[in-house]
């Protein structure tokens, strides 16, 4: 075997992708430094809470790239409806915009701050927990039946889905937005729900009576005990 066929094996059995390990890391890093610097020259007296969040928001993505994962979907259907994928990131990519500009420079609600935004930094990290736990457990068995019994997809039929309406609704409360709050019940809901319908059919085609029997027993609320 040749040494470079021994540095590729290698390679593969340590799991590691050092290229892209080490660019995200710069990535996150860039950008919550300029996050930080935003946010002290916009808004020096409340910097702490958008700037919590944006950490947060970052090392989320920055996690979800690294595994390959799709940022806003489930995983389970990797080959995912372009036009469904493209909406939502606009969606979300705009809230972002929608929600900093309404704090900052628009509707400047500050109701009983910053008790709402504290709960929507919980909410928030709320979503991106369960979304990360579904996707390891994912990632870490891959065999369908294994995943459906697996403690999230107990939990709920699309717990990926669940973690990220949490972070849907918490993003107007982190920034006590009434704009961006509109922009997820008018526009998030909508797309977030055409996703999980688009999932649902691709997988009662993919697994078959598998996932029709699983849908028959498991529904998309989460329960708590099971």
């Amino acid at each position: 075997m040749s040494a470079q066929a021994v540095a590729v094996k290698a390679k593969q059995k340590s799991g590691i992708r050092w290229g892209r390990l080490l660019w995200t890391i710069f990535v996150v890093l860039y950008f919550i430094n300029f996050t930080k610097n935003l946010f002290a020259d916009v808004a020096p007296g409340q910097a702490a809470i958008p700037i919590i969040y944006f950490v947060l928001w970052l090392c989320w993505l920055g996690v979800e790239f690294y595994l390959s994962a799709l940022f806003f979907q489930s995983s389970l259907v990797p080959r995912f409806n372009p036009w469904l994928k493209a909406s939502f990131a606009v969606y979300f990519y705009g809230l972002q915009g929608l929600a900093g500009w309404d704090a900052f420079g628009g509707t400047q609600l500050h109701f009983l701050y910053p008790l709402f935004n504290v709960l929507g930094l919980l909410l928030f990290a709320a979503g991106i927990a369960i979304r990360l736990w579904a996707l390891l457990v994912y990632l870490r068995t891959k065999d369908r039946n294994r995943i459906l019994a697996s403690r999230p997809w107990q939990m709920s039929r699309h717990p990926r889905y669940v973690g990220m309406l949490l972070i849907m609704f918490a993003i107007p409360l982190v920034f006590f937005s009434p704009w961006a709050m509109l922009a997820t019940v008018v526009i998030g809901l909508p797309i977030w729900y055409l996703e999980i319908r688009f999932e649902e059919r691709k997988l009662k085609n993919q697994w078959g009576n598998v996932y029709e029997d699983y849908c028959k027993t498991t529904s998309l609320r989460p329960r708590l005990r099971h």
